[in-house]
Formats: structure tokens, sequence, C-alpha cells
């Protein structure tokens, strides 16, 4: 069984992300990195959004946002996205940018590379 390391998730209230957050994560896996998901904000309909890390510098910029294999105590293995120290950023498909901390998705299928 692989060894399982933490990944820590700690974003200071900003722009971005409002209301900021704290959480640990426990990874069962590697690390990959990711431009788009499959988002349910409302948790009805799905749609596909381009995602990006979210950074301080500059008073916000793109970074690499990435995805990994995390043990979830309510579904076994769930896939974390997360990004830079502001978090996320996801553009609907011809919408409106928002922020998040991170993204807890059920499947993996639901986070890619494009490319």
């Amino acid at each position: 069984m692989a060894r399982l390391r933490s990944i820590n998730v700690f974003i200071e209230a900003n722009p971005n992300c409002p209301e900021g957050c704290d959480q640990r994560f426990s990874a069962s896996g590697e690390a990959r990195p990711v431009t788009w998901v499959r988002h349910c904000p409302a948790g009805d309909e799905t749609i596909l959004c381009d995602v990006s890390g979210w950074s301080s510098a500059g008073g916000g910029s793109p970074c690499p946002a990435r995805a990994v294999a995390v043990e979830d105590s309510s579904s076994g293995v769930s896939t974390l996205v997360y990004g830079g120290d502001w978090g996320l950023r996801l553009t609907p498909r011809g919408g409106e940018p928002f922020g998040e901390p991170y993204l807890l998705l059920a499947d993996a299928s639901m986070a890619g590379a494009d490319g």
C-alpha cells in the first residue's frame, strides 16, 4: 500500500475566496495538472468550467491547478482539485469567472487537462 501524504489547503480570505479555508487531506495518489472540471455549484446541473489555480502574485493571477486522489470518509476516495494561495479560479464556458478554495469531486473523470 502506498504511503499517504497530507495536502494542506490553507487559503486566507482574499478577493477570489472571501471566506478562505483551512483543510487537510490525505493523498492516496500522485497529483496531476488539470485545466477543466465538471462542476455542480448548486448541486443540480453540471457545468463545464476552465480551471486554474489563483495566486496572490500581482493582486491575483493564474497558476497551475492540480488534482489528486484523496481519502474521503463519506465515499472512500474522491478527487481533490486545488490551486494557489488564493484558491481556484473557475470560468464556466461562456460565463463569468468565480473563485473556490478547492473542489472535492466524486469521480476522477470530472477533472482533466487539455492537450
